[in-house]
């Protein structure tokens, strides 16, 4: 792959706002999806009050972050209104409604399964919808497997903070996350793949990034998919917690960090193959 930079002045990272918001969006919608687990485990939603908790805080804390993002905070709930056509959109009302009903379910005198289910349900879809957003044709690194890659560290993330805050049932729960981390693991291995032999050509967005490809992403996987496990079996549980999160982090940052886009020459070879394929037909 080429190490030209797409962009003239690449040099200096400019996705900060979105690495926060996509960090604290994707370890929220986790928490806040233990609701199912916690039913499937044990029966009621009950044990996952706390992580619901503190996952609409977290993707709270994100959406307010994203606006940062933007160049007219005021017009965000704009953003809304291509529902059904746009997965920008999706997005938007799956975090809100997440959000919303995760605070509602959380300060509630009592256990209401249906908001809880329907808040787990909500960050699900706002996961799904983060990766998928970012299909962008014209950026090659952020096609193929890295799409689901938000909902299985997520999903991983809630197993391992559920089992934090519920020690009691941490055999269960931590077979669901070595399940989902396993998952986690085979996208990231075909990941590494895809950015080690390209189809096409494209010229990296930061190149010093891209040159620390293989370092980044063995580091994404040790704290996301390696220590957190071993951190749970060794008894530290808010130990885990914490590498799962700063590896949601890496992981966030060398997403936006290896983006690469087509480069002209690629387009040019590639619209000469459609044509030779023409003149033989």
């Amino acid at each position: 792959m080429k190490t030209e930079s797409a962009t003239p002045g690449a040099g200096s990272f400019h996705e900060w706002p979105l690495v926060i918001f996509t960090t604290l969006g994707v370890t929220g919608a986790g928490l806040l999806a233990t609701p199912m687990l916690a039913w499937a485990v044990a029966g009621t939603p009950a044990p996952a009050t706390v992580p619901v908790r503190w996952g609409a805080a977290l993707l709270a804390v994100g959406l307010g972050v994203s606006l940062a993002h933007l160049g007219r905070p005021l017009r965000a709930p704009l953003a809304s209104a291509g529902l059904g056509r746009s997965l920008l959109s999706a997005e938007v009302v799956a975090a809100t409604v997440a959000t919303i009903v995760g605070v509602t379910a959380a300060f509630l005198p009592y256990v209401s399964p249906v908001l809880d289910l329907a808040a787990a349900a909500a960050a699900i879809v706002f996961l799904v919808t983060l990766g998928l957003v970012y299909a962008l044709p014209g950026q090659q690194t952020w096609r193929g497997v890295v799409v689901w890659m938000p909902l299985s560290s997520g999903l991983g993330f809630g197993a391992v903070g559920l089992a934090a805050f519920w020690g009691e049932a941490l055999a269960a729960i931590g077979a669901v996350a070595a399940v989902v981390l396993a998952a986690d693991t085979a996208l990231l291995v075909v990941r590494r793949l895809a950015l080690v032999w390209p189809r096409e050509q494209a010229a990296p967005r930061y190149p010093a990034v891209f040159a620390r490809l293989q370092g980044i992403l063995l580091m994404r996987f040790a704290l996301v998919d390696i220590l957190p496990g071993l951190g749970l079996l060794a008894g530290f549980r808010w130990t885990a917690v914490a590498l799962f999160g700063l590896g949601i982090l890496v992981d966030r940052i060398s997403f936006y960090g290896l983006a690469a886009q087509r480069t002209t020459e690629s387009e040019v070879e590639r619209i000469e193959g459609i044509l030779a394929a023409s003149r033989q037909a």
